[in-house]
């Protein structure tokens, strides 16, 4: 079965994803970082017993299925690499690390799947009062990005290989203004018709009280 068409697979990815807040909202200086969420989540990933196990890829080599910052074809003539998420999980027996599947060079980045997969988005705003302007723009460019490969592989006829998440862990508290903005994420997979029956928002406020500290 296709790790995107996995309904127990993401069933546990969101439950490490929670577990992952509660952790992080018990330990509230234990993500600092959009790379530390990128290694927290992970380690949590990792827990899943279907995704950590070792299996051959293709062309005969072992690998689990969590990989980070593997390019992606942002068009359909696959010669630019230029979306990049921050994970993607890729079933081995469709990955290849020599040659091409049909015995052709490598793109640059080193790998060919044929594979969808699950990829993930995350962001990490450390922003005391509000969500910064500048994480809500990343979340509409990775949005936009997740459209561009979303429709490619719809246009193929296999858009039900792809499935992503985007994750969005703040600082700060529920604030009426923050809801607003989270209001305005979710108007974005909107109108550009993504729900969730191909990609999930999953976002926690892990309520920095600057109060406590002054």
């Amino acid at each position: 079965m296709p790790l995107a068409m996995n309904n127990d697979l993401k069933n546990q990815i969101e439950a490490k994803i929670d577990e992952l807040y509660h952790l992080a909202n018990d330990n509230k200086a234990l993500i600092l970082t959009e790379v530390d969420l990128q290694c927290q989540l992970y380690m949590k990933l990792s827990e899943i017993n279907l995704l950590n196990d070792i299996s051959e890829t293709n062309d005969g080599f072992t690998t689990n299925k969590i990989h980070t910052e593997i390019s992606w074809y942002s068009d359909n003539n696959r010669d630019r690499l230029s979306i990049r998420p921050d994970i993607t999980l890729l079933k081995p027996e469709n990955l290849r690390i020599t040659t091409r599947f049909n015995g052709t060079p490598l793109p640059s980045k080193g790998l060919e799947s044929i594979d969808g997969g699950i990829i993930f988005e995350l962001k990490y705003d450390r922003n005391l009062q509000t969500i910064s302007e500048k994480t809500f723009a990343g979340i509409v460019k990775d949005i936009q990005s997740y459209e561009t490969i979303y429709n490619r592989f719809q246009m193929n006829g296999i858009g039900h290989l792809i499935y992503g998440y985007f994750v969005l862990f703040i600082k700060s508290t529920p604030s009426e203004v923050n809801m607003q903005k989270i209001n305005r994420i979710h108007h974005e997979f909107e109108i550009r018709n993504l729900n969730e029956n191909n990609c999930k928002f999953i976002y926690h406020f892990i309520d920095v009280n600057i109060n406590v500290a002054l």
